[in-house]
């Protein structure tokens, strides 16, 4: 099997997955996982090394040697191919794990959280004075992180859907009620530092489950009515979300998410990506995704629960 066909069998269903992420940061990745395969180090140690990087970009972005920023953006991205390898190594060791998955989503929020106040402190230290523009420039950036958090929670959680209503071999994903029930039933035993991860995680979870009920109310009773995989369901579902999926995919992930602030640091233009982030891909985001996203699951909705 050549490197290629190697690579992509150790991909998610390519309907789904950010292009950024196929052939930018996943390549890379892919390779550590190979290099990592034999060795004792497990994908939960890798994770961690993607937050510690994320960590030494954020001390790169408030430092003041010689490059600072071009460093940060390496550190940036090479936390992503880290975020990525881990999942890869897993799969390849066959060890995938909800924890896992847990573990991975909060280390994507912890890294977000330094790298994108980082980048807040970049364009805060271009535009401080005046003092109106400073305040002006101070509620378009916190904007622009809110529905930045936005955009990547409901894709992800539509590639979620996406995937359990057309793939049967993946279900990503739990309802809250099933964290909370496995997180009491291992509580006793668990350390601070993995309550803290659970905690991280809740906060993710709920957010997620509270925005969905806003963003696309009907998603919820869809996969209730379509608990199990079957090709019927699939296919409807495929036919009226595929072309939605292709935008989230395409711009609204975490990856393309960190691949703009990685570049637009290491560049120092981080004001231009934010802007380009509040202007355009929230008028992509609230003007097209919101209504196809609640006309598809409505539509598939009603085309599932009709007789056959």
């Amino acid at each position: 099997m050549s490197f290629w066909d190697a690579y992509f069998r150790s991909l998610k269903p390519l309907e789904v997955e950010e292009p950024i992420d196929v052939w930018v940061h996943r390549p890379p990745a892919y390779v550590l996982a190979r290099i990592l395969l034999p060795t004792p180090v497990s994908p939960n140690l890798v994770t961690v090394g993607s937050i510690l990087a994320g960590f030494a970009a954020g001390a790169a972005i408030l430092s003041n040697f010689p490059w600072h920023l071009p460093v940060a953006g390496a550190l940036i991205f090479g936390s992503a191919v880290l975020d990525c390898c881990d999942g890869q190594l897993a799969r390849l060791r066959k060890s995938s794990s909800v924890f896992g998955r847990m573990l991975d989503g909060a280390a994507d929020s912890i890294v977000s959280v330094v790298i994108v106040g980082g980048a807040s402190y970049l364009v805060l230290r271009k535009y401080h004075d005046p003092l109106w523009f400073l305040l002006l420039t101070i509620v378009l950036t916190v904007t622009t992180i809110l529905t930045s958090s936005f955009h990547t929670t409901m894709y992800d959680q539509f590639k979620n859907v996406f995937l359990r209503m057309t793939h049967p071999s993946y279900r990503e994903g739990e309802d809250l009620s099933v964290a909370e029930a496995r997180f009491q039933a291992q509580r006793g035993q668990l350390s601070s530092f993995l309550k803290l991860v659970w905690q991280i995680y809740f906060v993710y979870m709920r957010g997620q489950r509270d925005y969905v009920e806003k963003f696309d109310p009907t998603s919820r009773r869809l996969l209730d009515a379509s608990p199990e995989y079957n090709e019927r369901n699939a296919a409807i579902y495929r036919k009226y979300a595929g072309p939605a999926m292709r935008v989230w995919r395409s711009f609204f992930g975490f990856g393309s998410l960190v691949f703009g602030l990685a570049v637009s640091i290491a560049f120092d233009v981080t004001d231009y990506y934010l802007l380009f982030r509040l202007l355009l891909l929230n008028a992509v985001f609230y003007g097209y995704l919101r209504p196809a996203q609640r006309r598809a699951s409505r539509r598939a909705l009603e085309e599932i629960i009709s007789p056959a």
